[in-house]
């Protein structure tokens, strides 16, 4: 049972993986492409330019949040805690990427949020 929830994890992070690869953030493009965890519930989601932002419930843990977008963006810059919400930042040459994990109720809220440096 152990072993398969571990090898489910790492597919999962495997293929966050992949798909970060593919994902591109341009501002040219029409769409910005925000990853989601597979449960998303999505409740909003303005992807159209940037600043782009993703909001969606989610039954994943805060860790298995927090590791999907580290398999994405790599470990984050920073992180701080106020409030009960997690704030993660996370940056590349181009994008500052934040995600905010909050708990409501038996879930979590996620809120991504991408910018331009």
């Amino acid at each position: 049972m152990i072993k398969s929830k571990l090898i489910k994890k790492l597919f999962a992070l495997s293929a966050a993986s992949i798909f970060s690869i593919s994902t591109v953030f341009a501002q040219e493009s029409t769409l910005i492409n925000i990853p989601k965890v597979d449960d998303a519930q999505i409740f909003a989601e303005f992807t159209d330019k940037l600043p782009a932002v993703a909001n969606y419930f989610t039954s994943a843990t805060e860790v298995d949040v927090i590791a999907f977008y580290q398999a994405i963006y790599g470990e984050a810059n920073s992180q701080e805690r106020k409030r009960g919400r997690l704030t993660l930042y996370f940056s590349d040459e181009q994008h500052i990427t934040r995600v905010v994990i909050s708990q409501q109720n038996n879930k979590r809220q996620v809120d991504v949020l991408v910018e331009n440096k």
